[in-house]
């Protein structure tokens, strides 16, 4: 068995062997270079090549993404944008001039739009890269694009899917499902072996599920499977295991006092009551926005949704609030943590702002994600120069980005949860 470098992706297909082609079918939007770089990752076992072929961003961007790889593991780069959709513009071209980067082990397609020639190009990495090969197709999506012949892209494929079989390799080939015909769609499921496709789900979380296995027998097809992105790694949601904080049985016990249904819980939220669902069978753990959406909508405080005796325990906080912070900037700021450790994996905060006030730079001094909603009044947050108008029940996340300023925009005092993870 060859690993995909994620554990439960592994039990779900019992590995890779030599000769797969894995097609992943995406949604708009799935973050696709997180399971594509847990296989090179788990390629260093391997010591073939890993050839990756781009059709839809500038080698620089590559090289960036998976820099670590590209330094420590055997990586061709074969590059189709820069004289594709790049149109040979000096700055794509600026790439190969660099002198911290070895431009050796990069292919720089001079005519991608040629086809004959883009398979004269193939055959040749192929003939150099047999067995135990790794090869990433990023984008068929791209090559279609570029190709603008639909039937082409095809042909490239049942070609060469079956000839990397052959070779025993493993191929990874990627792309967005709402932007191809039925008939390619249909052409590709029938050659692969494999086929996953990965979907975007309004809470929070994405959504995998097996289309294809062939030649072994698998529980889970068919099956949806929840994951999310946390520090960067793909983290599946088993159901089968304990919910640590009972979330779900929570959530449930709230909505049910409430006199309110799924459907309509769901519809304040802004999500599907199929979502809702999920979440009080614990099938799912909601995303941080939904979290911090529940504390609202039923007036609870977020440590009773973080703490396994919580519930038993009535409302009140698992820990005395502590107060942070007093008469910052002129007795305009306050903040109250609401946990005391980071055992949870965040940091979260209550944080209130008097009328009228304004606080400069970061509430706090913390490198990493933030994410804040607001629960009472109107704030106002200076992010990269613009301004954003926060409301009770209106959140943001920041990551790269920081909030340059923080003004309480309402007429009274403006509180809100602020969380650090």
């Amino acid at each position: 068995m060859i690993s995909t470098g994620i554990k439960y992706l592994d039990k779900l297909l019992g590995g890779l062997s030599l000769g797969d082609n894995v097609v992943w079918q995406i949604s708009n939007g799935v973050p696709i270079e997180y399971f594509l770089k847990s296989l090179i990752g788990a390629s260093s076992e391997i010591t073939n090549n890993i050839i990756y072929i781009n059709f839809n961003y500038s080698p620089h961007t590559i090289f960036k993404r998976f820099e670590d790889a590209f330094r420590r593991l055997n990586i061709t780069l074969v590059d189709a944008f820069t004289h594709g959709k790049g149109n040979g513009d000096p700055v794509f071209l600026d790439f190969y001039h660099q002198d911290d980067i070895d431009t050796t082990r990069v292919i720089c397609v001079e005519s991608p739009r040629d086809i004959p020639r883009f398979m004269e190009i193939m055959n040749e990495v192929q003939s150099g890269n047999q067995s135990g090969a790794f090869y990433i197709f990023d984008s068929l999506t791209g090559m279609n694009e570029l190709w603008k012949d639909e039937r082409a892209v095809l042909d490239f494929f049942t070609f060469t899917c079956p000839k990397l079989y052959d070779l025993n390799t493993i191929a990874y080939w990627v792309y967005e499902k709402d932007a191809h015909a039925r008939e390619f769609i249909a052409g590709l499921t029938h050659i692969t072996q494999v086929v996953l496709t990965v979907n975007n789900t309004s809470a929070g979380y994405y959504e995998l599920r097996i289309l294809k296995l062939e030649d072994r027998p698998s529980s889970h097809a068919g099956g949806a499977h929840f994951f999310s992105i946390v520090n960067r790694q793909v983290c599946f949601q088993d159901g089968r295991s304990e919910n640590l904080y009972n979330i779900g049985r929570k959530v449930r016990e709230l909505r049910k006092s409430a006199g309110i249904t799924q459907a309509e819980l769901a519809a304040r939220m802004g999500l599907t009551p199929g979502a809702v669902s999920q979440i009080e069978n614990d099938l799912i753990t909601p995303s941080l926005q939904t979290l911090v959406q529940l504390t609202v909508i039923f007036s609870r405080p977020f440590e009773y949704f973080i703490d396994a005796a919580a519930a038993e325990r009535g409302t009140g906080p698992v820990v005395s609030k502590k107060r942070l912070v007093k008469g910052a900037e002129g007795g305009a700021l306050t903040v109250y943590a609401l946990w005391d450790s980071g055992d949870i994996g965040i940091r979260p905060y209550v944080v209130s702002i008097a009328h009228e006030g304004v606080v400069d730079g970061p509430i706090m001094l913390y490198k990493g994600r933030e994410f804040v909603t607001v629960i009472s009044g109107v704030l106002n947050i200076t992010v990269g120069g613009a301004d954003r108008v926060l409301r009770k029940g209106d959140s943001i996340a920041l990551g790269d980005d920081f909030a340059e300023r923080w003004r309480n925009a309402g007429k009274g005092e403006c509180e809100f949860y602020y969380v650090q993870f």
